[in-house]
């Protein structure tokens, strides 16, 4: 059984650990990736479907990951997500580089969250992506080496080609690499970058490190309902194993940290629990020792490398649907750093001869964004203040506080334009599988058609954005 659950497990990470996870693989694809016989790997495809932890795209005999995956990747990732996000972006704005967070699984390492530079000339990094180079900073970090002294709070430094590479390793209370953050940058900016680089990754660790240690809360209503289902190891001796695994998974990721809790709380036998957390270390999805278990941070990127694509798949006809009624232009957007960035829209003509331009695929700056406070209000008045750019007003950033407290409280935002008089715009936000805001759903019409039915298209809009958070959780 721990072999059959093993291989399933390197099957999900292998579709995982891709660039994009939502992209379909064919089972043939899967098969020779793991040295498995067509019809095992076939079956066990079948099996992790059943389960939720792949799925089965229309392409016949192909996968893509799974809702089952995505959501526990979401899970893993909830305590932290909004500290990465805020340490990652206030690195991204002194450095103005491309910064990454790295996490080890097993013998790999893999990106599970990147802000890209916005320079013409960068060095890139995406999220999925796994790092091969054994000499990069990164590598070093996880290992362990450094470049001074100690190895506690230094920062690492390597060059390819004309690439330069500074990081530092991310460590939990008992001293495991957790994680690596770091900053890419092209050799010729890295007289003035390295030094920048090494000053503000100290106090990304600092803050991603003290978030580490915050113990996460509720995992006894998570315990409680596995309990529920499983009884005493419920008949679940000659069960499939991947059911059992992705209970104790669920839990592992809620909080529940040791083998005693998760047996009580998922109705297993410790010793099924202690195989099953084995063949889970194996794999590289769980870490720690049997009283400090957490998921591996690399689980983290799944959900984050699978959003795009899935904005778009699923918000392309939402966003049509939105704009058809409602005779209005429909965006989706993301952040990109402090810059927002469209990935869906709909066009919608105003009449008497004039139409909205195009933003798809085209960044804007933060303020003055339709969905920008939206897309920010996950972060308080302490936290957007360190990251807010410098560039703007002492009156232009407390406007931007002030729209960020409304979509709070309210749950949407309605801004009638200051800078293109005659547009108003109406956005509330989409949360990803961690319940973090990725998206802003934004609705832009004539300011004289908006007015009179305002509270209608605000309620469109919020609906638009719920159903599209379902989609991704």
């Amino acid at each position: 059984m721990s072999a059959r659950l093993e291989t399933a497990l390197r099957v999900v990470r292998l579709l995982a650990a891709r660039p994009d996870p939502t992209a379909p693989m064919r089972v043939g694809e899967i098969a020779a990736e793991l040295s498995l016989g067509l019809s095992s790997a076939s079956r066990l495809c079948s099996a992790l479907d059943d389960a939720g932890l792949l799925q089965r795209c229309l392409d016949y005999g192909a996968y893509r990951l799974g809702p089952a995956a995505i959501a526990l990747s979401g899970d893993a990732a909830h305590p932290v997500a909004p500290t990465v996000r805020l340490e990652l972006t206030r690195v991204a704005l002194h450095v103005g580089e491309t910064v990454c967070l790295a996490a080890p699984a097993g013998q790999s390492v893999h990106m599970t969250a990147v802000i890209d530079s916005q320079w013409t000339l960068h060095a890139p990094a995406e999220v999925g992506q796994e790092v091969t180079d054994t000499a990069s900073a990164i590598m070093r970090a996880v290992r362990g080496e450094a470049d001074a002294p100690t190895r506690f709070g230094a920062c690492i430094e390597s060059a390819d080609g004309r690439q330069v590479e500074v990081a530092t390793p991310v460590l939990s209370a008992a001293g495991d690499c957790v994680a690596v953050v770091a900053v890419r940058m092209p050799s010729y900016r890295a007289q003035r970058g390295v030094p920048l680089a090494r000053r503000v990754l100290r106090m990304a660790r600092d803050g991603l490190e003290r978030a580490l240690a915050v113990e996460r809360g509720g995992a006894g209503a998570l315990g409680g309902a596995a309990g529920a289902e499983g009884g005493a190891d419920g008949g679940a001796a000659g069960a499939a194993p991947i059911e059992p695994a992705l209970r104790v998974l669920r839990l592992v990721a809620g909080g529940v940290c040791s083998i005693a809790d998760l047996a009580h709380a998922a109705g297993l036998r410790r010793d099924r629990v202690r195989r099953i957390l084995d063949a889970c270390r194996r794999v590289g999805l769980v870490e720690g020792g049997d009283e400090e278990l957490r998921l591996s941070w690399s689980v983290h990127g799944w959900y984050r490398a699978a959003l795009n694509s899935t904005l778009v798949r699923e918000g392309e006809p939402l966003a049509a649907d939105l704009a058809t009624q409602h005779s209005a232009c429909v965006y989706l957007t993301v952040l990109k750093g402090m810059r927002s960035f469209t990935l869906v829209e709909q066009l919608e003509g105003f009449g008497g001869g004039v139409l909205m331009r195009s933003w798809l695929a085209r960044l804007h700056p933060i303020v003055g964004s339709d969905g920008g406070p939206t897309m920010l209000m996950d972060l308080d008045v302490d936290q957007l203040s360190a990251i807010f750019p410098n560039r703007y007003s002492e009156h232009e950033r407390m406007g931007f506080l002030q729209q960020v407290e409304t979509v709070t409280r309210d749950g949407v935002l309605t801004i009638e334009s200051p800078d293109e008089l005659g547009i108003t715009s109406i956005s509330a936000p989409v949360r990803d599988a961690s319940g973090t805001v990725a998206a802003a759903a934004c609705l832009v019409d004539a300011t004289e058609r908006v007015r009179p039915r305002r509270v209608e298209l605000e309620h469109a809009v919020v609906q638009m954005a719920a159903a599209l958070s379902a989609k991704l959780s």
